[in-house]
């Protein structure tokens, strides 16, 4: 019977890169949806599609606001902000300011989809990749779909990322349908000619 030597570096090498991959975390995915009823894909997808003014359909976001990049196109990098007031023991407001540069990496407008990532940022994601598309369904009916893939964030739990993004695609859904519904009116509101 032969015996086979493994030299003791090619051993040490993969007992490191055993190691590495035990200490290296999972990271976190996970898909949402929200519903903007009485809305086709096509309506709805004219707000989504404005990547740079994400502040115009989520409510949570104070301003957004393009960097550098073309309009529409992969590269496009974004500037978010939002903030958080809280009260301090003391009683004091104490306000939180957590912001994000987003670099857009595709933009499909016949699928009515687009893939960003979170680039720097002062709240400790040091990789998150996001997908969101605009569905059809149920006829009129529309579909946000959020699709994620971040590193673990320290400190939370994979739950809690979920409920983050879950919440803030809830309000943009409710907000787009407001803004929608909004427009719809104007558009149909008759208008009296006065002859006189």
């Amino acid at each position: 019977m032969t015996s086979h030597k493994i030299p003791l570096s090619l051993l040490s090498l993969l007992l490191s890169l055993s190691l590495m991959a035990e200490a290296t975390p999972a990271r976190w995915t996970g898909t949402l949806t929200a519903k903007v009823e009485g809305f086709s894909p096509a309506q709805v997808w004219t707000l989504f599609e404005d990547f740079s003014n994400l502040y115009k359909i989520n409510p949570n976001v104070d301003i957004s606001y393009a960097l550098e990049g073309v309009y529409g196109h992969p590269g496009l990098v974004r500037f978010c902000s939002t903030h958080t007031t809280t009260k301090s023991p003391s009683g004091e407001e104490v306000v939180t300011i957590q912001w994000f540069q987003e670099k857009l990496l595709a933009m499909d407008t016949a699928h009515r989809c687009f893939t960003y990532q979170i680039l720097e940022n002062n709240v400790g994601i040091t990789y998150c990749k996001s997908t969101v598309k605009v569905l059809p369904i149920d006829g009129c009916d529309s579909l946000l779909e959020w699709t994620y893939e971040s590193d673990p964030l320290p400190g939370l739990t994979p739950d809690y990322l979920s409920y983050f993004f879950g919440t803030n695609l809830q309000d943009m859904a409710d907000t787009i349908k407001k803004i929608l519904k909004s427009k719809s009116e104007i558009e149909c509101t008759p208008v009296k000619l006065c002859l006189g």
